[in-house]
């Protein structure tokens, strides 16, 4: 068999079609002071907090593909391809995981964005 008709097919390939995305990307950190007396006790504390951190997780195991095949848990070197069916974007957030994957909406948008995922096994 040609080489390189082994290689492309040796890989696994899914197609997740309309998957609702509602998570939206980290607005940053913040730094605050907090004053507090409590009767003749005076304290001063100081933090940093993320806010609107609230990209969605996703594991393989939770998808179904077009075929109604439920992933594997794992998957080797994945490569997740969004395709947003919208004029609204999705992007991935950090890297994916031999596991999953986090995914986030554009924040403009005031309701989740419907996309069609492509994910794929690049293996060793």
């Amino acid at each position: 068999m040609n080489n390189g008709l082994v290689q492309l097919t040796s890989h696994r390939i899914w197609h997740i079609p309309n998957f609702n995305v509602w998570g939206v990307q980290n607005l940053g950190e913040i730094e605050y002071l907090n004053l507090e007396q409590v009767d003749s006790t005076k304290s001063v504390a100081f933090g940093s907090i993320s806010i609107g951190d609230s990209s969605q997780s996703v594991t393989f195991a939770g998808l179904t593909d077009r075929r109604g095949n439920s992933l594997p848990a794992n998957i080797t070197k994945a490569l997740v391809i969004a395709r947003p069916l919208s004029d609204r974007q999705v992007f991935m957030v950090g890297t994916e995981t031999s596991t999953g994957f986090k995914i986030a909406r554009d924040s403009k948008s005031n309701k989740p964005v419907t996309t069609d995922l492509l994910i794929i096994e690049l293996g060793e």
